[in-house]
């Protein structure tokens, strides 16, 4: 008798102790992630376009285009398309072999349109490095600009894109990025989700940042940088498995002002196939934790932000989304611990001496219910994370309701493959650093992306 009430004790304290660590974990998570309940608050707010700058800056646009002939024309048209003065910006294309029909393409888009043609190779296969080229052929040539502009082959950009960065440069701001919108999100679950990720990065996180510390997160393409940061560096020392990244701590640790721009639009291909979305995972999980270290060391000062602000400011960085995946561990594993107390409440249920106990104190319900709740505080934190994207981003997005639904309910599901990529370049160490080229269609389901891309070339000033 002693045993089975003991026993039944048991029970019920590991499984109410279970919402204990999760309420107190919950609670913890807001209080060092205090800045993104302030990133939330900012997302709600309606956008407010900048003064148009009066200075026109030079840009040299940089393409790592490897391969990218089956999609380039539409980012070409989109450029040639530019109300920015052509005599101000050109547009670099690089390729790697004099083979690439990217050559020819790009010879039909008139002087402001160039290409160069990789030299340096062997074991240098990442964006950067084919970014670092295109500086030194700058420099080799004597060719002067003001900042670069960095897409990839499949972006589309509005008309009106560099035109607004330019303003956001007027501003006095040494990197700026525009909105990131999306070719063909409504492909299916994958691309779904994938936008839905891209528009938290988006607008909670960049559009936070960029309010409170001058500061936002690159993901990838899309944004401007000052010539006279990669000159300082004497190259484009950003060339590891994610660029972006690097970039982003480095401009983080020497203080360098930064600028999200809602109302510049840019749109980029998101893959439709989960095991490519894994590949990437893969580069971007491990190429997040090894891009941290190197560039944090401040050789260069820019003077952003001075004080208690440069100091949240560093916070918010390091820290990061740190919190919110302790967290997300801790419910995994208070799942994990329901489910374990709710099968093994079953077994020990249909053992005769605790059959009558169990009945009658309930302890297979409340061992399940228990289980339950603790799925919902993990399934509802990716839910609500995603519906909140929603509510403030979908007249961007155009997400239908079946589509809304089918994203937000799946979201969960797309995002554990961070784990699992995690895991995979853990025991896989060669797909932590091997370079795989992802493979763009050129899929455009978005009627907005869908104009640019097949808009007759016009030209401008």
């Amino acid at each position: 008798m002693e045993d089975e009430l003991f026993l039944i004790e048991l029970y019920k304290k590991f499984s109410y102790s279970l919402h204990i660590v999760l309420g107190i974990s919950i609670i913890i998570f807001l209080i060092l992630s205090w800045y993104f309940i302030v990133y939330f608050i900012i997302a709600f707010k309606k956008p407010k376009k900048i003064p148009k700058g009066n200075k026109l800056f030079k840009y040299a646009v940089l393409i790592a285009a490897r391969n990218e002939s089956k999609v380039i024309n539409g980012l070409l048209n989109s450029l040639k398309n530019q109300t920015y003065n052509k005599d101000y910006f050109d547009v670099y294309v690089i390729v790697e072999s004099s083979t690439d029909p990217t050559l020819n393409i790009v010879s039909k888009y008139g002087k402001h349109f160039k290409t160069i043609i990789r030299k340096d190779i062997e074991n240098k296969r990442t964006k950067g490095y084919a970014l670092d080229e295109a500086y030194k052929y700058i420099k080799e040539n004597n060719l002067t600009y003001d900042a670069f502009l960095v897409f990839d082959a499949d972006n589309l950009i509005n008309p009106d894109y560099i035109e607004l960065m330019n303003d956001v440069k007027n501003l006095g701001y040494k990197v700026g990025v525009g909105y990131r919108n999306f070719t063909n999100a409504s492909v299916n679950w994958v691309s779904s989700c994938s936008a839905v990720l891209f528009s938290f990065i988006n607008n909670i996180i960049s559009s936070g940042r960029s309010k409170l510390f001058n500061k936002c997160s690159l993901t990838g393409t899309g944004y401007y940088v000052d010539f006279d940061i990669i000159d300082n560096e004497k190259g484009w020392i950003f060339n590891g498995m994610t660029e972006d990244a690097e970039l982003t701590t480095y401009c983080y640790s020497h203080n360098i002002s930064m600028y999200y721009y809602r109302l510049a639009m840019f749109y980029d291909e998101q893959s439709s196939s989960l095991s490519v979305v894994h590949k990437q995972h893969i580069r971007w999980v491990w190429g997040f934790f090894s891009s941290r270290k190197k560039f944090k060391k401040n050789t260069y000062d820019y003077g952003s932000l001075y004080g208690v602000k440069k100091f949240l400011s560093l916070w918010d960085y390091t820290l990061g989304v740190f919190p919110f995946i302790v967290l997300i561990i801790i419910e995994f594993f208070a799942l994990l611990i329901g489910l374990g107390l709710f099968i093994s409440s079953i077994i020990t249920a249909n053992i005769p001496s605790y059959a009558t106990y169990f009945a009658e104190n309930n302890i297979v319900p409340v061992c399940f219910w228990n289980f339950f709740i603790s799925f919902l505080y993990l399934y509802g934190t990716f839910l609500l994370l995603a519906l909140v994207v929603f509510i403030i981003d979908n007249k961007n997005l155009k997400f239908k309701a079946s589509k809304i639904f089918v994203a937000s309910t799946t979201f969960l599901f797309f995002f554990s493959d961070f784990v699992v990529a995690f895991l995979d370049g853990l025991f896989h160490k060669k797909k932590r650093t091997l370079w795989q080229r992802i493979e763009h269609n050129g899929d455009v389901t978005s009627k907005e992306a869908e104009k640019i891309k097949y808009e007759k070339n016009k030209e401008k000033r």
